[in-house]
């Protein structure tokens, strides 16, 4: 395993509605688990940063990879903005 590969443990403090939001992500399949898709974001975001795009570009690419694998009716839900 090279040092690039390493990884390491973090712990975070995310707000409940947070989590719920990206519990509720993997659940739909967007991830396997929190530390894969905490890993997918940071990897997007610093991917976007090194080809010097915006700063959100990252978050873009990472909400049309989640509409393209669970749509948009599933997000509205998880979100909040599904019908009840």
């Amino acid at each position: 395993m090279s040092s690039s590969e390493e990884t390491i443990r973090v712990l975070i403090t995310l707000r409940r509605d947070y989590m719920k939001a990206l519990d509720a992500l993997i659940e739909e399949g967007v991830a396997s688990s929190r530390s894969e898709l905490f890993e997918r974001i940071v990897g997007a975001y610093l991917a976007d940063l090194r080809a010097k795009r915006e700063r959100e570009g990252a978050l873009g690419a990472f909400v049309g990879f989640t509409l393209l694998l669970i749509g948009a009716a599933a997000l509205a839900s998880i979100f909040g903005g599904g019908k009840e």
